[in-house]
Protein backbone atom coordinates (compact mmCIF):
# COMPACT_ATOMS: atom_id res chain seq x y z
CA UNK A 1 0.00 0.00 0.00
CA UNK A 2 1.23 3.71 -0.68
CA UNK A 3 0.83 5.97 1.78
CA UNK A 4 0.00 9.81 0.82
CA UNK A 5 2.79 11.16 1.39
CA UNK A 6 5.05 8.91 -0.96
CA UNK A 7 2.16 8.98 -3.34
CA UNK A 8 2.44 12.70 -3.31
CA UNK A 9 6.70 12.82 -3.53
CA UNK A 10 6.47 10.65 -6.24
CA UNK A 11 3.94 12.72 -8.37
CA UNK A 12 5.75 15.92 -7.48
CA UNK A 13 8.99 13.94 -9.19
CA UNK A 14 7.02 12.91 -12.23
CA UNK A 15 5.88 16.37 -12.32
CA UNK A 16 8.95 18.62 -12.11
CA UNK A 17 9.96 15.83 -15.20
CA UNK A 18 7.70 17.30 -17.22
CA UNK A 19 8.80 19.95 -19.53
CA UNK A 20 6.99 22.89 -18.55
CA UNK A 21 3.89 24.38 -20.79
CA UNK A 22 3.91 27.45 -23.14
CA UNK A 23 1.39 28.92 -20.63
CA UNK A 24 3.68 28.34 -17.52
CA UNK A 25 7.17 29.79 -19.60
CA UNK A 26 4.91 32.83 -20.37
CA UNK A 27 3.20 33.30 -16.64
CA UNK A 28 7.34 33.28 -15.44
CA UNK A 29 8.38 35.64 -18.04
CA UNK A 30 5.16 37.60 -17.22
CA UNK A 31 7.53 40.35 -14.64
CA UNK A 32 10.12 40.81 -17.39
CA UNK A 33 7.49 41.76 -19.87
CA UNK A 34 5.99 44.22 -17.34
CA UNK A 35 8.91 45.90 -17.18
CA UNK A 36 9.10 46.22 -20.93
CA UNK A 37 6.02 47.20 -21.53
CA UNK A 38 6.65 49.90 -19.12
CA UNK A 39 8.34 51.72 -21.71
CA UNK A 40 6.67 50.68 -24.58
CA UNK A 41 8.50 46.89 -25.51
CA UNK A 42 6.28 44.16 -26.19
CA UNK A 43 7.71 40.18 -25.23
CA UNK A 44 6.67 37.40 -27.29
CA UNK A 45 7.67 34.13 -26.26
CA UNK A 46 8.26 31.02 -28.60
CA UNK A 47 8.86 27.88 -26.93
CA UNK A 48 11.49 25.98 -29.13
CA UNK A 49 12.04 22.98 -26.61
CA UNK A 50 11.74 21.34 -23.32
CA UNK A 51 14.10 24.44 -21.89
CA UNK A 52 14.91 26.39 -24.93
CA UNK A 53 13.22 29.71 -25.57
CA UNK A 54 13.41 32.37 -27.88
CA UNK A 55 12.15 36.34 -26.98
CA UNK A 56 11.27 38.46 -29.47
CA UNK A 57 11.27 42.00 -28.11
CA UNK A 58 9.47 44.84 -30.41
CA UNK A 59 9.09 48.46 -29.73
CA UNK A 60 6.04 50.02 -29.69
CA UNK A 61 5.56 53.97 -31.11
CA UNK A 62 6.61 55.25 -27.66
CA UNK A 63 9.17 53.06 -26.80
CA UNK A 64 12.12 54.46 -25.10
CA UNK A 65 15.29 53.23 -26.80
CA UNK A 66 18.06 54.31 -24.15
CA UNK A 67 15.67 52.42 -21.62
CA UNK A 68 16.20 48.80 -23.22
CA UNK A 69 19.00 46.83 -21.23
CA UNK A 70 21.59 44.86 -23.66
CA UNK A 71 20.80 41.53 -24.69
CA UNK A 72 22.59 40.11 -22.16
CA UNK A 73 21.01 41.32 -19.09
CA UNK A 74 17.99 40.64 -20.89
CA UNK A 75 19.22 36.91 -21.01
CA UNK A 76 20.39 36.35 -17.51
CA UNK A 77 16.72 37.67 -16.01
CA UNK A 78 14.70 35.98 -18.43
CA UNK A 79 16.74 32.96 -17.03
CA UNK A 80 16.43 34.04 -13.73
CA UNK A 81 12.46 33.51 -13.88
CA UNK A 82 12.79 30.38 -15.83
CA UNK A 83 14.96 28.77 -13.57
CA UNK A 84 12.60 29.76 -10.62
CA UNK A 85 9.73 27.25 -12.92
CA UNK A 86 12.53 24.71 -13.54
CA UNK A 87 15.84 24.25 -12.39
CA UNK A 88 17.45 23.66 -15.63
CA UNK A 89 20.00 24.49 -17.87
CA UNK A 90 17.71 27.13 -20.22
CA UNK A 91 19.01 28.29 -23.80
CA UNK A 92 17.77 31.81 -24.48
CA UNK A 93 18.04 33.56 -27.97
CA UNK A 94 16.82 37.16 -27.79
CA UNK A 95 15.95 39.30 -30.82
CA UNK A 96 15.66 42.87 -29.86
CA UNK A 97 14.12 45.88 -32.37
CA UNK A 98 16.55 47.21 -34.75
CA UNK A 99 15.54 50.38 -34.00
CA UNK A 100 12.79 51.78 -31.14
CA UNK A 101 10.14 53.17 -34.03
CA UNK A 102 9.35 49.08 -34.83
Amino acid sequence: MVRPAAANAAQHEKESMMPPSREDITRALAPLSTVLAADDFRLEVSHTDAHGVTLTITAGPTACPTCLVPEHITRRMAEQHLNALVRAQWHVEIAYPTDAGE
